[in-house]
């Protein structure tokens, strides 16, 4: 423990690196984009959330409003191998 002791007292009384000076602008600067970028993300989530909330609206309009019954049939008609075909002749 004694050799990390003597190693920081080297490290404290040693003058600080001269990069570190010039550190403070490109820090602020990215700071300053990681800003902008934080509000365009909060924009891009709030037109998320909008064209969610339209999808809500227009699925529940749409299974709400009444419409004609379903009314399905074969694409291609029945096929004559079919049980109820054989049947129904």
């Amino acid at each position: 423990m004694s050799e990390l002791d003597d190693l920081l007292m080297t490290l404290r009384s040693q003058p600080a690196p001269a990069g570190l000076e010039a550190l403070d602008g490109p820090v602020m600067a990215g700071l300053a984009r990681a800003r902008v970028a934080a509000a365009e993300a909060g924009v891009s989530r709030r037109g998320i959330v909008l064209a969610g909330l339209v999808a809500v609206a227009v699925g529940t309009v749409a299974t709400l409003t009444p419409s004609a019954p379903a009314y399905a049939e074969p694409l291609l008609g029945v096929p004559a191998s079919a049980p109820s075909h054989l049947l129904a002749d």
